[in-house]
């Protein structure tokens, strides 16, 4: 019970020492001190679950996070929607200055594939269903968030299309993820959806099962013209249409991008089930990551995990 509240603990916060995993145990009601909480420490890193960084705080190894998986997968359903919801809250991007945290998917890259990675993302920099097309580069041993990138790797990051939910949020529209979904690409322009996942029913991100499942040909769209690419569908009061369409139109001069379509909730356009809110549909930040995945290089992608300073993204040219 203790040991498996320190692994939660540490999923949610990072490293931490003995003394801030007590106060945190406390707040769940588990009163134990510091001492006896380094024993726990002991035992749980002689299972290879936990490990001491640079500063002696116990952090997760990969093994701990995937006990963490294994033994909570039921009580788990739907959190894909609540770490939205997290990013949505703790993201401070400014839509009018163009300045803060912006939620981010970061892919983790072998450095031996770093060229063949930045011309592709280079080709896809003016595809238009892109979130936006800049990008900010991590290099081995430097850290991002809680993590640190590994030896002979790079971290490519990518802004999430959770971006809009956060700049409706600050115009006083709140969202709430329904559906992933694969949308038809013919000539350039949306056709319909063929595919739908529901946020509440997955432990993972919908959009990274479209794309580890080989669903997604956004790589063929610049030069056919026709594809699949993955959706995010959010929907809202639809009192509030107007003001979304305001600020979307602002992150639109802003250089934010692949806003397909708001629909009134009386509008049966690509098929979706009916509903009383209204519903926004926005390519997802995952599209620009899917042309290194189909042309089969190596991603470790972690998706709306890590919050990065606006400033730190560039063009991608920049890179080469």
């Amino acid at each position: 019970m203790v040991e498996e509240e320190i692994i939660s603990i540490l999923e949610e916060s990072g490293a931490l020492s003995s003394n801030e995993i007590e106060k945190e145990l406390k707040l769940r009601g588990i009163n134990i001190r510091a001492r006896t909480v380094r024993y726990h420490l002991k035992k749980l890193e002689e299972r290879g679950l936990i490990k001491r960084n640079s500063n002696g705080k116990a952090e997760l190894t990969e093994e701990g996070l995937r006990e963490l998986k294994r033994k909570s997968a039921f009580e788990r359903l739907g959190e894909f929607s609540e770490r939205i919801e997290y990013n949505v809250y703790f993201c401070n991007f400014d839509l009018y200055t163009s300045t803060g945290l912006v939620p981010t998917n970061i892919a983790f890259i072998d450095k031996n594939d770093f060229e063949k990675v930045i011309n592709t993302i280079n080709e896809f920099s003016e595809f238009p269903y892109l979130v936006s097309n800049l990008i900010t580069i991590i290099d081995e041993k430097e850290r991002i968030g809680n993590a640190t990138v590994e030896n002979g790797k790079f971290a490519l990051g990518t802004i999430s299309n959770t971006i809009f939910d956060v700049i409706l949020r600050a115009a006083g529209v709140n969202t709430y993820p329904e559906y992933a979904a694969l949308l038809s690409i013919e000539d350039m322009q949306p056709k319909g959806i063929t595919e739908l996942i529901s946020y509440v029913g997955t432990t993972l991100s919908p959009g990274q099962l479209f794309l580890r499942s080989g669903l997604t040909s956004v790589s063929s769209i610049p030069n056919s013209g026709r594809g699949e690419i993955i959706v995010a569908i959010r929907s809202f009061s639809r009192y509030a249409m107007d003001i979304a369409r305001r600020e979307l139109e602002l992150a639109e001069s802003k250089g934010f991008g692949g806003i397909i379509k708001m629909l009134h909730p009386a509008d049966r356009r690509f098929g979706l089930p009916a509903g009383s809110r209204a519903r926004l549909i926005v390519s997802a930040g995952l599209n620009y990551l899917a042309p290194l995945y189909e042309s089969g290089i190596s991603l470790d992608i972690r998706v709306n995990e890590f919050f990065v300073d606006y400033k730190e993204f560039r063009n991608p040219d920049d890179y080469i």
